[in-house]
């Protein structure tokens, strides 16, 4: 069975290969494969980036500023960024809580797919077609499996270290890299658990905010109105 992020192998092999190893952790090591998200997400912004010449900031050169840096140049639209959103934090999923869910892994890797879909649209081949997302099977059953993965951990490796490009990649001005990404961003196509994942991640980010911020400023206790007398163990007023 192919990888459902081959079609990225010919132009940007570090992503086909990083998919495809989240897809062999899928069913096996959930953590593993959250973080071969993360990177895939952190990779495809560090690619923009490099192909379209933009200067970094020499301070805070985090991913959350190089996605506010890609915004404000006009390359990722609110929706785009919520899918990098939602992957940067797995990694935090992973690294803080401990979270180890398959559930999560599946839409986050559909996710992934949509995005690489995305890209490819915009860098690689603007005449791109789709394949429709496929399952993953447990390759856990596969005899070398361990192997396999190691091999596969071992190019990505390999890929890190030759930073030299040999892959082709459009290249535009700046209104023709804005109008594909219009086109691009239009074609996204999430399901509605997908956008219930972002929703649902919003809201706890939401919640979250307002939580630290009643522990800084607490509500002030509520007076007893001078009027109330304790009768008994009961109020009257």
């Amino acid at each position: 069975m192919k990888s459902n992020f081959e079609f990225l192998s010919d132009h940007f092999p570090k992503l086909a290969i990083l998919g495809n190893l989240a897809e062999d952790y899928l069913k096996t090591d959930g953590n593993s494969c959250l973080m071969k998200l993360s990177l895939f997400g952190e990779t495809i912004v560090s690619l923009m980036i490099e192909f379209d010449n933009i200067e970094l900031p020499e301070v805070e050169n985090t991913q959350v500023n190089k996605l506010n840096l890609l915004k404000k140049k006009g390359l990722i639209s609110c929706e785009i960024d919520d899918v990098f959103c939602v992957l940067r934090k797995a990694r935090n999923k992973v690294e803080h809580e401990g979270c180890n869910s398959t559930a999560d892994a599946m839409i986050l890797l559909k996710m992934a797919h949509h995005l690489g879909i995305w890209f490819m649209q915009i860098y690689g081949n603007w005449t791109y077609e789709p394949m429709e997302f496929v399952l993953p099977e447990n390759k856990k059953q596969v005899s070398n499996y361990e192997a396999m993965l190691k091999e596969k951990e071992d190019i990505i490796v390999e890929l890190q270290k030759n930073t030299a490009r040999h892959f082709p990649v459009m290249t535009a001005t700046g209104t023709e890299r804005a109008l594909r990404v219009k086109i691009a961003t239009e074609q996204l196509n999430l399901s509605g658990a997908e956008t219930r994942y972002i929703i649902n991640e919003q809201l706890g980010k939401a919640q979250q905010s307002q939580s630290l911020l009643l522990q800084k400023h607490p509500a002030p206790k509520r007076p007893k109105p001078e009027h109330c007398q304790m009768v008994n163990g009961f109020n009257h007023r």
